[in-house]
């Protein structure tokens, strides 16, 4: 009775690929996150850096404000 091209029998195989692919970049994320934090724990110890300096390097920029609009007054109506 199954067809091969059944649609929600593909609809739960791509499912099922989907939860595999995001738990693959969940982990390839934290493999990422902690080779940076390795490599910043090399260049802390060989470089001798504090953690104030590193943390005024990385610090965010603030965010610019736009200037206030100008507004005109506005006209009355003469009735």
């Amino acid at each position: 009775m199954a067809d091969a091209n059944d649609p929600q029998q593909q609809l739960e195989e791509l499912l099922a690929a989907q939860r595999e692919l995001e738990e693959q970049i969940k982990q390839q994320r934290e493999a990422a996150r902690q080779a940076a934090l390795d490599t910043i724990k090399r260049l802390f110890e060989s470089h001798q850096f504090e953690y104030s300096d590193v943390k005024s390097f990385i610090k965010a920029p603030a965010a610019r404000k736009s200037a206030p609009r100008k507004t005109s007054p506005r006209k009355k109506r003469g009735t």
